[in-house]
């Protein structure tokens, strides 16, 4: 008898199903009614928004037809179209966002290490006067800000766009980098002086380069807070309207007295919003980097 039969004639074992328990978990009415209205509210944030996309691709009469729901044929004008007229709001934006950030970074870097750092008269009093700022609400602030500016600088400049985003967010950048700069260990600095370093040399070549997760946070922080801003541009720029930013822009672009082009106006937000977008996309690991390294110094 061959190998090939006797394998054949093997018998073969009943091959039984895994028996296994169950456990039916107990889904309580709480826990129902819970997910129903998180997915209530989860329609309610993202359909909007869904649907302001869609109607950016819209015509303005498949618009008016069909406000709500997605229909067909789309087009491209409106996106063409707001491309056009907001593309010198968005280099306006970049200018005067980038440099206000910037200043912002050096302002706020400088004067959290020197509260950190160095020992001066009455820098617990200082220190506590900029925290005192943080508890004061922009709005309050607005007008008599706005009337300062006019009296030194003017209005329908750009200089008095730059210089709000750098004194109001060196008080949070302050608050936030002292922190950090305190949770060095004091031994790097030491080992620098000791080798003839100064405050302005441990600065820029300790200080700095260990901060730079926290400043890239910062610094996406107040470009997207530069983004956003419709109230300052629109009253501080009233009527230079070529030096607005884009959120005042595109009132001014798609929004009148009495009517609107909502195809059009959607199709302005959603190109308005594709440069920040694309901001979080390329620096999410920088952000969550510098909370992160905020969060264990704190």
């Amino acid at each position: 008898m061959s190998v090939q039969t006797q394998q054949a004639e093997l018998p073969v074992p009943e091959q039984r199903a895994p028996e296994h328990r169950r456990k039916h978990r107990h889904i309580s009415g709480w826990q129902i009614a819970a997910h129903v209205i998180l997915i209530i509210l989860l329609v309610l944030m993202v359909y909007p928004l869904f649907m302001a996309v869609w109607c950016s691709f819209k015509t303005t009469a498949e618009f008016n037809i069909s406000k709500w729901y997605p229909t067909l044929p789309l087009t491209l004008d409106n996106i063409g179209f707001a491309v056009t007229e907001l593309y010198v709001y968005i280099f306006n934006t970049v200018f005067v966002g980038g440099v206000g950030t910037l200043g912002m970074l050096v302002v706020s870097s400088l004067a959290a290490y020197a509260f950190s750092r160095m020992k001066f008269p009455f820098s617990d009093v200082l220190y506590a006067m900029v925290i005192a700022l943080m508890m004061v609400p922009a709005i309050m602030t607005l007008v008599p800000s706005f009337m300062l500016y006019k009296q030194l600088i003017g209005t329908n400049n750009y200089l008095i766009l730059i210089l709000p985003i750098i004194t109001g967010g060196s008080v949070f950048g302050v608050f936030l980098l002292r922190g950090f700069f305190s949770g060095i260990s004091e031994s790097i600095f030491e080992a620098a002086r000791i080798d003839g370093a100064s405050d302005l040399t441990c600065y820029f070549r300790i200080g700095i380069p260990l901060a730079m997760p926290i400043l890239m946070t910062l610094a996406i922080m107040q470009l997207a807070g530069a983004w956003n801003d419709y109230i300052w541009p629109t009253i501080a720029v009233p009527t230079a309207v070529e030096k607005l930013t884009i959120a005042a822009a595109i009132k001014k672009e798609f929004l009148s007295a009495n009517s609107a082009n909502y195809p059009t106006l959607f199709a302005g937000y959603l190109v308005s919003a594709i440069p920040l977008v694309l901001l979080y996309l390329f620096a999410n690991r920088f952000y969550v980097e510098g909370l992160s390294v905020a969060a264990v110094k704190f």
